[in-house]
Formats: C-alpha cells, sequence, structure tokens
C-alpha cells in the first residue's frame, strides 16, 4: 500500500493510492510519490492498512547460440542445432516495503545456477509476486533454469501480472511495459544500444553487464510505477484482508476493515452482491452477502465489548 522512500530534510517519501493522499490533504500527482512529514507520516500509520509482501521482479536472458545455414523467416532447427543454452544474465527484484532495488547476476563464468538458487529462496519468502509478462515468460524461464540445475522451485506461485491486468482491463494503446508508463504520465523504460549489448554480456564484456543490469534495474521501476498507478482500476489476485486474518468482507487490496456499502447489486439469478468502496485506499469491490451479514454482525458485536 504505501512504499517508503530514503529520507530527505525530515520528509520521508512514499507512494500513496489516490484516496489515500487525498485523506491526508497532499496534492494529487501522476507518479503518486509523495513526501511526508512526522505528522502526515502518523496520519497514514493511523490508517487501517494491513500490507503483504510483494515482490516487484524482472530478469534478462541470453539467445541461444546455434548453427544455421541462413537467416531470414520460417527457418527450421534441430535440437542438436544449439550450440549454447538460454541463460539468465540478471535478476533484478524489489520488496514493495523497501526502496533499494538488488540485483543478481551470472557467475564470472556465466552461470547462472547460483543465481537461480538464490532467487527460488527469495521468491518463496513472498505472498505475491509481480512482472510484466509474468506468467508467460519470467516465471517459466526460471523455472526452466532451476529444473537445468535440478534446483527445488515450487510449482505455483502467487503472481499478478500487469500484461495479463492491462489486457484485460483496459485499451491501451500497446500493452508493452514502456507504452503504458509513457501513456501513465510516469516515465518510461531505459534505452539501450540494443541487441549488441546481450553480445558484449554473452562476450564477457563487463561496462555491457554492468549497463544491462542498470536497463533491469530500471524495468523494475517502472513496473513498480505503473502496477500503483493501476493496481485501484484492476481486480486483485490476492485478498489482502483475507490473507491477515480479516473477514472476507475487508478491503481485497489493503485489507482495511474501514469500508461502506455503496450499493446493492442484483445478479439474473437473484443472488445479491454488495458493492463496497474502502475509505483509506478508496478500493471499490464487491463482495458477497454472506461476507457483508457476517462483517455486520461482527462489527455489532464489537460495538457492544
Amino acid at each position: 500500500m504505501s512504499f517508503k522512500n530514503k529520507k530527505q530534510n525530515n520528509l520521508s517519501r512514499y507512494r500513496l493510492p489516490i484516496k489515500t493522499a487525498q485523506l491526508l490533504g497532499l496534492t494529487i500527482n501522476k507518479s503518486n510519490r509523495y513526501r511526508l512529514n512526522k505528522e502526515q507520516q502518523e496520519q497514514l500509520f493511523n490508517l487501517d492498512f494491513q500490507p503483504i509482501k510483494r515482490l516487484f521482479f524482472d530478469i534478462e536472458t541470453s539467445p541461444l547460440k546455434v548453427w544455421s545455414w541462413r537467416i531470414g523467416y520460417n527457418i527450421n532447427l534441430q535440437y542438436d542445432n544449439i550450440i549454447e543454452h538460454q541463460k539468465v544474465i540478471c535478476i533484478s527484484y524489489l520488496w514493495e516495503s523497501e526502496d533499494k532495488i538488488k540485483r543478481l547476476t551470472w557467475d564470472k563464468n556465466q552461470c547462472d545456477k547460483q543465481m537461480i538458487l538464490d532467487f527460488v529462496k527469495i521468491m518463496s519468502e513472498a505472498d505475491e509476486i509481480i512482472a510484466h509478462n509474468g506468467d508467460r515468460y519470467d516465471i517459466k524461464k526460471l523455472r526452466t533454469r532451476a529444473i537445468f540445475h535440478r534446483i527445488p522451485m515450487n510449482a505455483k506461485y502467487r503472481s499478478l501480472d500487469t500484461l495479463k491486468k492491462s489486457k484485460a482491463g483496459f485499451s491501451f494503446p500497446n500493452n508493452k511495459l514502456d507504452s503504458i508508463a509513457k501513456y501513465l504520465g510516469v516515465g518510461a523504460k531505459l534505452e539501450h544500444e540494443g541487441f549488441s549489448m546481450w553480445v558484449k554480456c554473452m562476450a564477457g564484456d563487463k561496462q555491457a553487464l554492468k549497463d544491462m543490469g542498470t536497463y533491469c534495474d530500471m524495468d523494475i521501476v517502472v513496473l513498480s510505477v505503473v502496477y500503483f498507478v493501476i493496481q485501484n482500476y484492476i481486480k486483485n489476485n490476492t485478498h489482502v484482508g483475507v490473507h491477515n486474518a480479516r473477514l472476507k468482507a475487508s478491503c481485497p487490496n489493503c485489507g482495511s476493515e474501514d469500508v461502506v456499502l455503496l450499493r446493492n447489486n442484483f445478479t439474473a439469478l437473484g443472488t445479491i452482491k454488495r458493492e463496497m468502496e474502502c475509505n483509506p485506499c478508496g478500493y471499490v469491490y464487491e463482495t458477497s452477502n454472506s461476507a457483508w451479514r457476517n462483517f455486520l454482525e461482527f462489527k455489532q458485536n464489537k460495538i457492544i465489548e
């Protein structure tokens, strides 16, 4: 929910949803980043938030080295044409509650075994992992390298793929991360020299490897900002309230029980759905009638106590 950065002049920087910023009396900006004084920080901490451990990550991989008689489209290559398999060059990652982007790279022999081993452990600590095209690419590539090295890795992770969310809920001109960031006015991916950077990395160029890591780091910056902007416009993959042992009618986005009923919705089969809004983060969601009744009963008992 909140994303803390470095302190500057007794101010701390946070990334906040629009509703939260409004509650604190802040001027809304596109990046969702705000500098809070001590009084505003106390107000923020008094809001009913229940964050989970979210991990943003991105990987960069090497291309396959193959033997080929020619170049062009529709080239049919056999397995025996492979000279060297794809490897993971680097992994950049960021915990939602932290401000420092961390990075892992392959070793001096261009072996990614230790890096995969280390990051698999990091992934297992997360309640939810977030990547752009992560379900189709990043997670599968990591698992492929894990099985190559016989490194144990979970069969499934609680993930949120911002590419899937973008395709499902919006109609952006283009669903590439860079294009979405530009459309939202929150920055852009770092430009690089092109495919030659990958070639140099595979040739052992230390500067190219450093540049590759910086490029990967910037992807995390853009990914995290895009996620925080679209967060209140998408359906969550993890119910934060239930995850933190709260009632089902609590906010799926931040876990708060400071919620209000907006209206009742009725399905074609006559099922009642309760449309709710979270006061601290502004997230609007639906919950079942039974969950709403349990919530009312809980609140009533709490008042009596």
